[in-house]
């Protein structure tokens, strides 16, 4: 069987991470936090995260939370139509150095083809028809009926090209299980997001270099666990918190890097690592 099967499916069950923005609080400058966020991005999508929720800890400030939560959002729009999506924002002043995702749907079909999907940008709706704007291939018209549904805060739209007269006419289309980023959401509390997501039958799972090590006896638990749950869920700490003082909150709380060579691992190291282990079990 190959390693490598590209593009990839969603995972069977929810892949969750939790991560405080205080995470960016250790970069001085706004081009530093870009750089990072943008790193995270990547072990985001790389590994197949369904979802990032963003908890507020003593470290995070307004700003660092509004700009991770926006370089983050950023990050998994399509980029032929991210000047469409994006408004102009001051924090997004040095996005030029952000690393390409290259997810499934951020590779549109370079000509028109009928049957060919991508992610388009409802431009403007009348009583019949959809405005649709495609990138470089330009605009496609679809039945406003077909884009009602549409999140009308982001206003992005799959869709298949269905015919070529003198307009691309479209038809609305899914991805359906490929995977195709992670969504960002915010929560104000860890304990009441922790309490929201173990009552739907999440498997919690905190990380700290005090946690147990990821041992045999420990693997052959977490698969029963994983088998039992909905979906697993990873929490990492701030650059000065440590989750194992509040380890009661969590069903494991797991080191994930055995034996460092450093004195410290940064959250974003951690959270390399811990999915790096995590994306054999999920």
């Amino acid at each position: 069987m190959s390693c490598n099967i590209f593009p990839p499916l969603r995972r069977g069950k929810k892949f969750i991470v939790l991560l405080p923005p205080s995470i960016l609080s250790v970069e001085d400058s706004l081009i530093d936090k870009t750089s990072k966020a943008g790193f995270i991005s990547r072990i985001l999508s790389i590994f197949r995260v369904d979802e990032v929720i963003l908890y507020k800890d003593e470290e995070t400030s307004d700003f660092d939370e509004k700009m991770l939560n926006l370089i983050l959002n950023y990050q998994v729009i399509p980029p032929h139509i991210k000047k469409k999506v994006m408004k102009k924002n001051k924090m997004l002043k040095y996005a030029g150095i952000l690393p390409p995702l290259r997810l499934v749907n951020h590779d549109p079909p370079k000509k028109i083809e009928i049957g060919k999907i991508l992610d388009g940008y409802i431009e403007k709706c009348d009583k019949d028809n959809c405005i649709i704007y495609l990138g470089m291939l330009g605009k496609g018209i679809l039945d406003k009926k077909e884009a009602d549904d549409v999140n009308k805060s982001n206003k992005i739209i799959t869709v298949r090209i269905k015919s070529i007269n003198k307009n691309i006419l479209l038809e609305k289309a899914s991805w359906e299980n490929l995977y195709t980023g992670y969504k960002v959401s915010k929560a104000n509390s860890l304990k009441e997001e922790i309490n929201k997501l173990r009552n739907n039958k999440n498997l919690i799972i905190g990380t700290s270099k005090f946690g147990d090590c990821f041992d045999k006896k420990i693997q052959d638990n977490l698969k029963n666990d994983i088998d039992k749950s909905n979906g697993i869920v990873l929490i990492f700490g701030g650059p000065h918190a440590e989750l194992y003082k509040q380890k009661e909150k969590f069903d494991y709380i797991l080191n994930t890097v055995l034996n460092q060579g450093t004195l410290t691992v940064r959250t974003e190291e951690a959270l390399a690592a811990t999915l790096s282990l995590f994306n054999y079990f999920v």
